[in-house]
C-alpha cells in the first residue's frame, strides 16, 4: 500500500510539473493576447490595484494572479480578498465585457489551466503525505509496500 501512493503521489506531482510546462508554453504562444487585454486596459485609464500592475511586469510567473482578476472584473465581482472586496468603476466592468470573444475565452480557457495543474499537484502532494503520515503513526506501516 505504501508502494502505491507514494507512486500515485509521485506521478500525479510529475504529471503537474509537466503541465506547468506545458501552461508556460501556451503563455509564450498566446502572450499577445494577454498583453493586448492589459494594455487596452491601461491605456483607457481604468483603476487598476497597484499590486496588479506590478503583477503585470512579472510575465508569466504572475499571470495567473492577473488574469484571476481579469477574471473577477469579467464575472462582475468585488476585487479584494473576502467580503471587504470592493468594486471597480462601472467602466472597468464594461471594458471586460466589451472584449472580443476570442480574448474572453482566452481569459477564461487559461485560468482554468492553472487550476487544474495546481489540483493535480496539490493532489499528487497530499498522496505523499498521506504515504508520510502512515509511515509515522501505523506501526509496521512500510513493511506492507507493494
Amino acid at each position: 500500500m505504501s508502494f502505491y501512493l507514494m507512486l500515485i503521489g509521485s506521478v500525479l506531482v510529475f504529471s503537474g510539473i509537466g503541465f506547468f510546462i506545458f501552461i508556460m508554453l501556451y503563455f509564450g504562444v498566446t502572450k499577445k493576447k494577454y498583453e493586448t487585454i492589459v494594455s487596452g486596459y491601461l491605456s483607457r485609464a481604468l483603476p487598476m490595484p497597484d499590486v496588479y500592475t506590478v503583477f503585470y511586469h512579472g510575465g508569466f510567473f504572475t499571470s495567473f494572479l492577473l488574469v484571476r482578476f481579469m477574471r473577477q472584473v469579467l464575472l462582475g465581482k468585488k476585487i479584494g480578498p473576502g467580503k471587504k472586496g470592493y468594486r471597480l468603476p462601472a467602466e472597468s466592468y464594461d471594458y471586460f465585457n466589451t472584449l472580443p470573444n476570442e480574448l474572453i475565452v482566452w481569459i477564461k480557457k487559461y485560468y482554468m489551466l492553472h487550476i487544474i495543474e495546481l489540483s493535480i499537484i496539490i493532489s499528487g502532494s497530499l498522496f505523499i503525505l498521506l504515504d508520510s503520515l502512515l509511515r509515522a503513526v501505523v506501526p509496521g506501516y512500510a513493511a506492507y509496500s507493494g
